[in-house]
């Protein structure tokens, strides 16, 4: 079931989570913008979200992976529109963290050599106060897609300036 609500995908798609994020967003059919999901080929990940000018895009729910997690926040956190967020295996430092003012999801992989640790997702996941959720097999996709459709339904669901 597609969202109501547009997605702000910032991922890099040479990434399996980029690759992750951005398959998920074109089954929700609700890219805000193509330009947006290339986050890593040359644009910081921080000056995305900015170029959206005010009263230009609806509400929408950020999505975005790794070490774009942080400074795609940070961008976001004061904009209203900013419903949600689902950050795949976030990468920062907890101890800099404050409490979002949206719903979010952290998802990450089972501790692996090739993953963050389960630990560090842990730590972002509670200094945002958000949901953690721990992908249990090998696609990704396939237990992402109802989470978002969860995520996006509450965000849905919440009056303008109660997020």
């Amino acid at each position: 079931m597609p969202s109501s609500l547009p997605l702000l995908v910032l991922a890099e798609p040479g990434q399996p989570d980029g690759h992750t994020l951005l398959a998920l967003a074109r089954r929700q059919g609700v890219l805000l913008d193509a330009a947006l999901a290339t986050a890593g080929q040359g644009a910081p990940a921080a000056a995305l979200p900015l170029a959206l000018p005010p009263g230009s895009t609806p509400s929408f729910i950020l999505l975005a992976h790794g070490q774009a997690c942080l400074p795609a926040l940070r961008a976001v956190q004061a904009d209203p529109r900013c419903r949600a967020a689902l950050l795949l295996s976030p990468d920062g430092d907890a101890r800099l963290e404050r409490p979002l003012p949206f719903p979010a999801l952290v998802a990450c992989h089972r501790p692996d050599a090739r993953q963050p640790r389960l630990t560090l997702a842990a730590s972002l996941a509670a200094a945002w106060q958000a949901r953690l959720y721990v992908l249990q097999g090998r696609d990704a996709l396939a237990e992402l897609a109802p989470l978002l459709a969860a995520l996006a339904r509450l965000a849905a669901q919440l009056p303008l300036g109660d997020c």
